[in-house]
């Protein structure tokens, strides 16, 4: 086996080892993409995220969108509130900052709607940034690893709920379960709600839902113009609770009698606003299946390299140049046209340049023919005296059987004068 025949076999082994092991990793790779940290957002599609919900309020109502920006932005001007009329917040994972949480119930009181869909109250903290950042890592850590959040059950001293004056408990359930929700002092038939939270309440609280057992799953604070409705069913707002349930139907009519019916989802307090940098995500990536595979399909390839000591590729080295020997094949030419004196081919020359400029390159005809005709077009004019002049002096040097440089200069710079002519006056 020759060295040709010895490669190609390497390369082809290789490439059917790589598609053997993309086939395994497919198929030993889940089905849907899930959420480790389960939350609301409206970027997954699977059965803990809200994507369904965005996709269906998008067909009913006029604007709809996902904000990225923290709520502190819109504090001394009214952009937030312009721009949506409700804004929709679910299960977040990012607690409130101070300034936020002033920007974001100033908002209200203009007349905003806020539906918060929580399973516990939502924290405020002035930690910086990075500290929120890395507090979002540690959970996702831990979701990683498949172990429970230690602080996940601490009460909060700090909430946005708290701050209100209302309270809240939540008793989540294994499986997803129906209610009858109902609207007090409204005619309208009960919704089939499709949740897997029970909620009781306590402090000032107005009930806007009534559910079974005369229990308030939805109350109501109005602030100013605006009003905050707290949702103690956080599940409800999933993919999985949109089939088979009026949930969309109740979210849908909700949106959209308020208002103008714009909407916009809160995606920034579930981490999807900060810039993350190469080194988060290649480690994030390195963490799923491909990203092994990945690592060991380079650490293979370098490895094989070192042990054969194959280089990337051949190396071709760049083509001297030798200017000694250019110049002097220059000076040679030059000296053999000097003693020549080729005044006929210069003459020809500078006629053929002076039609392919004049034509712009696209001469179809002979060069000869092209200058005769220009001469007849132009015979009445000034310029048709210059062109009888050339083909005169062409002529002349035609039949001339010696060096005529004093014609030569003359031709030349009659073309000049038909040059300049066209080019300024045309």
């Amino acid at each position: 086996m020759n060295t040709e025949k010895k490669n190609r076999l390497i390369v082809f082994s290789a490439l059917a080892c790589f598609f053997l092991l993309m086939a395994l990793v497919t198929l030993l790779s889940p089905k849907a993409n899930h959420d480790l940290l389960n939350r609301p957002s409206t970027y997954y599609t699977d059965k803990t995220g809200a994507k369904g919900l965005l996709l269906i309020l998008r067909e009913f109502l006029p604007s709809v969108t996902q904000w990225r920006k923290p709520f502190a932005v819109v504090a001394g001007h009214q952009h937030l509130n312009q721009d949506i009329d409700t804004l929709i917040v679910a299960s977040p994972s990012r607690p409130l900052g101070p300034h936020e949480t002033d920007a974001l119930l100033s908002w209200v009181e203009q007349g905003g709607q806020l539906i918060l869909a929580l399973e516990e109250d939502w924290a405020i903290s002035d930690q910086p940034l990075q500290r929120q950042n890395d507090w979002l890592n540690k959970r996702r850590q831990k979701a990683l690893q498949m172990k429970p959040d230690e602080n996940g059950s601490q009460a909060i001293d700090n909430g946005l709920l708290k701050g209100l004056e209302l309270g809240f408990d939540v008793e989540r359930q294994q499986q997803y379960s129906f209610s009858e929700w109902s609207t007090p002092g409204e005619n309208l038939p009960a919704y089939m709600i499709k949740s897997r939270e029970a909620s009781t309440w306590e402090g000032a609280f107005e009930p806007f839902v009534v559910g079974e057992n005369n229990e308030p799953p939805v109350v109501s604070r109005p602030m100013g113009m605006g009003r905050i409705l707290v949702i103690g069913h956080g599940s409800m707002i999933s993919n999985e609770a949109m089939m088979d349930s009026d949930n969309a139907i109740w979210w849908t009519r909700i949106c959209g009698s308020w208002g103008n019916g714009r909407v916009a989802f809160d995606e920034y307090h579930h981490g999807f606003a900060e810039r993350r940098e190469f080194s988060s995500l290649a480690g994030d990536f390195i963490r799923t299946p491909w990203g092994w595979f990945t690592v060991q399909a380079m650490l293979a390839g370098g490895v094989f390299m070192l042990l054969t000591k194959r280089r990337l590729g051949r190396i071709y080295e760049k083509p001297v140049t030798n200017t000694r020997e250019t110049l002097k094949l220059l000076q040679a030419r030059s000296s053999m046209f000097e003693q020549a004196q080729p005044t006929r081919l210069s003459a020809q020359w500078i006629a053929h340049t002076l039609a392919l400029d004049l034509t712009q390159g696209g001469l179809n005809v002979p060069w000869r023919d092209w200058i005769q005709a220009q001469a007849e077009h132009t015979q009445d004019s000034e310029i048709g005296g210059h062109w009888k002049r050339l083909i005169d002096q062409l002529n002349k040097l035609d039949q001339s059987t010696s060096s005529d440089e004093a014609t030569l200069k003359h031709l030349s710079q009659t073309a000049t004068t038909i040059q300049h002519f066209y080019r300024h006056e045309h």
